[in-house]
């Protein structure tokens, strides 16, 4: 039988490198692994990329190092037709999750999972996430 495990692209899965951005920055599947910082007191959201089938597995994680003192809080936006479920969240299209600028504190995150076919599932959840209304 023929290997064609050379022949076939898949994200990368595995922890990578930290990226620490201070305003809005949209996400690529190839960003799967990483670690992003919220480092703004002012809130921001990271856009989470379109799911599709071939982004089953993709993650991020997300991670606040200055919390946020105005706005709703540190947060990811799904595409239109995505949901981002889990914790307090419910899986409805379009709806942003954060955590609340209420109770935030340096440390606070989670980690955004594609199933490939609804949205993201959040796991490893650290502090109070809430849902854009």
């Amino acid at each position: 039988m023929a290997d064609i495990s050379k022949r076939v692209k898949f994200p990368p899965r595995q922890r990578g490198n930290v990226e620490v951005k201070t305003a809005a920055y949209t996400l690529k599947d190839s960003d799967s692994g990483k670690i992003f910082v919220w480092n703004s007191a002012t809130a921001f959201n990271y856009t989470l990329p379109k799911v599709q089938k071939t982004s089953k597995g993709v993650f991020f994680t997300f991670v606040i190092r200055t919390a946020a003192t105005s706005g709703a809080g540190h947060g990811v936006s799904p595409n239109a037709s995505d949901k981002v479920f889990g914790a307090t969240a419910t899986a409805v299209d379009d709806k942003d999750v954060y955590v609340t600028t209420a109770t935030d504190v340096i440390g606070d995150g989670f980690t955004a999972v594609s199933d490939g076919v609804d949205g993201y599932q959040l796991v490893h959840i650290q502090g109070i996430i809430a849902q854009e209304a």
